[in-house]
């Protein structure tokens, strides 16, 4: 993201200098916990009323490995805690085993992982992704104090990527209700949600999205394709709003987050140039 932002930022040094007399303003925003949820900041600039106003367009930076993500799947994050009670291994009738009690809610949530992974978006996608939803169990886990202690509580992440054709509140209800099924059966659990967000897509047609691609292809002398991301992007917040929005930006997803994370020097210059042209067309008619 850093690259990304260092060439927004290089885009409107660059229409400065040239002295652009742009009818409309540049907005840079730049939010902390992109990868949390964004609660504390595009979720908060929105329940503020301050995000995207009078905006008729949102570029995200994302590392896009050369394509437009158009698209996103929403999310629903969870850390499930299922409840026992300790005892000694040699009195282990005595105690309540949460690791136990935890395979039964695991079993239950695998049944609903092999329905939902029976759904398939109808967005374009990369050759890496495959179109089905998505439900990841235990991405994180834990539990227990020793191995000749009966476990007290064990714990796991649920992970559901909700293609944009897919109802969310009734996917979420589903999720949940596996949970609340669990707890009806003896089954003592909570739940924590850990990050929520809804998909979004907008139209490859819109004014912002025809541009962003028209000035790639100036540059790149290739025209980039349009997909979905595979997880969840800013764009959605903009979207919510009817403000179209698009992310594309220097990088490559294959190597973001890894341990020699890197941005091309020349991908980051060509992506200051298509967002400098970008925003002439958007904002120079």
């Amino acid at each position: 993201m850093k690259g990304g932002i260092v060439a927004m930022l290089f885009a409107i040094r660059a229409l400065k200098e040239c002295g652009m007399a742009l009818k409309g303003k540049i907005v840079l925003t730049l939010v902390p916990d992109e990868e949390t949820g964004g609660a504390r900041g595009s979720g908060w600039l929105a329940r503020e009323g301050k995000l995207g106003r009078n905006g008729i367009g949102m570029l995200l930076p994302e590392p896009t490995s050369g394509v437009i993500w158009n698209a996103n799947r929403g999310a629903i994050s969870l850390r499930i805690t299922v409840l026992g009670k300790s005892a000694h291994v040699g009195l282990q009738h005595r105690g309540e085993n949460a690791f136990e009690q935890m395979l039964r809610v695991v079993e239950r949530l695998q049944e609903l992982k092999r329905d939902v992974e029976q759904h398939k978006t109808a967005h374009s996608i990369g050759a890496e992704q495959i179109r089905n939803s998505i439900l990841m169990l235990g991405g994180e886990s834990g539990g227990g104090a020793n191995f000749n202690v009966v476990p007290e509580q064990c714990w796991f992440t649920v992970d559901r990527r909700i293609n944009p054709e897919e109802d969310f509140d009734a996917e979420k209800n589903r999720l949940i209700g596996v949970l609340e099924k669990c707890r009806h059966d003896g089954i003592r659990l909570e739940w924590e949600i850990l990050q929520e967000g809804r998909a979004a897509a907008c139209s490859e047609e819109e004014k912002l999205g025809r541009m962003l691609a028209q000035s790639a292809k100036a540059i790149s002398g290739e025209a980039p394709r349009f997909e979905m991301c595979p997880g969840l992007l800013e764009i959605r917040f903009y979207a919510a709003l009817g403000v179209p929005a698009y992310a594309y930006g220097p990088g490559l997803l294959s190597v973001a987050h890894g341990p020699q994370e890197y941005v091309d020097l020349r991908k980051l210059r060509d992506c200051a140039a298509i967002y400098a042209l970008t925003a002439i067309e958007m904002l120079n008619v």
